[in-house]
């Protein structure tokens, strides 16, 4: 069928002039054409819609209503199989305001979130590496379609970037640390050890206890770590070096 024919038809179904389109319109190799063809003509032509803006505006609901979801059935394809077909390596599924039921789920679905996640930091975003703990939270998701991968990872920007960049960041380093982080001994050790003796330089723990003052929690944003450890209470950050110096004796 020729593409002015199928256009012409479409009208007069959308119209009610026709109740279906012609037997076998999206049967076989001809129909995936065919359907592929209605599509971009109905996305671009008839609603008007520039592609760079598809993953914007478009969605199934909006398909439906303009009569492609009885062509598309015929082909087994669900509302991404026909964005995908219509434009072939053009868009990311999670672009989409909705994706299939499932998309995310399981190994292959965390596999999907993984390397969503990654491009968009690394190609449509550019983030240098040292800037992801700081940019990157559930803001930063909803923003660019994402805000469904962040179940995949309990709602934890530190597992999801964990997940995307194996050991490369500390849960400290993120804005929001994972839920009571700060009332266990080991991780409070772990942040004071690296305050005190790589970021700060002192020698020894008595150093530390002499040298160490308020303005260096946020120097180095670690207010949240001072607030949660500490009580925001200089005292006590002096009173735990000086149990560990006599752990130390």
């Amino acid at each position: 069928m020729e593409n002015n024919e199928l256009i012409t038809i479409y009208h007069e179904v959308l119209e009610g002039k026709r109740s279906r389109f012609p037997n076998h319109t999206f049967t076989g190799e001809q129909g995936k054409i065919n359907l592929t063809n209605l599509t971009r003509y109905v996305i671009e032509k008839h609603l008007n819609i520039p592609v760079n803006e598809i993953p914007n505006h478009i969605d199934a609901k909006i398909l439906w209503e303009h009569r492609l979801r009885p062509p598309a059935l015929v082909q087994g394809w669900g509302f991404i199989d026909l964005i995908q077909h219509a434009y072939p390596k053009q868009f990311f599924p999670w672009q989409f305001k909705q994706v299939s039921y499932g998309y995310w789920s399981g190994e292959k679905g965390r596999q999907r979130a993984i390397e969503a996640v990654k491009y968009v930091i690394e190609k449509k975003c550019r983030i240098p590496i040292f800037e992801v703990p700081q940019q990157i939270n559930s803001t930063f998701l909803k923003k660019h379609g994402l805000s469904g991968i962040f179940k995949v990872f309990g709602d934890s920007p530190y597992q999801m970037i964990n997940a995307v960049y194996p050991n490369k960041f500390q849960p400290w380093e993120f804005s929001n640390v994972p839920l009571n982080y700060w009332k266990n001994e080991v991780n409070i050790k772990q942040m004071m050890d690296i305050l005190l003796f790589e970021k700060l330089h002192f020698a020894t723990y008595q150093e530390a206890l002499i040298e160490l003052n308020h303005r260096h929690f946020p120097h180095y944003r670690l207010t949240g770590f001072f607030q949660m450890a500490f009580n925001s209470r200089l005292l006590n950050a002096k009173n735990w070096i000086v149990g560990q110096i006599k752990l130390s004796n």
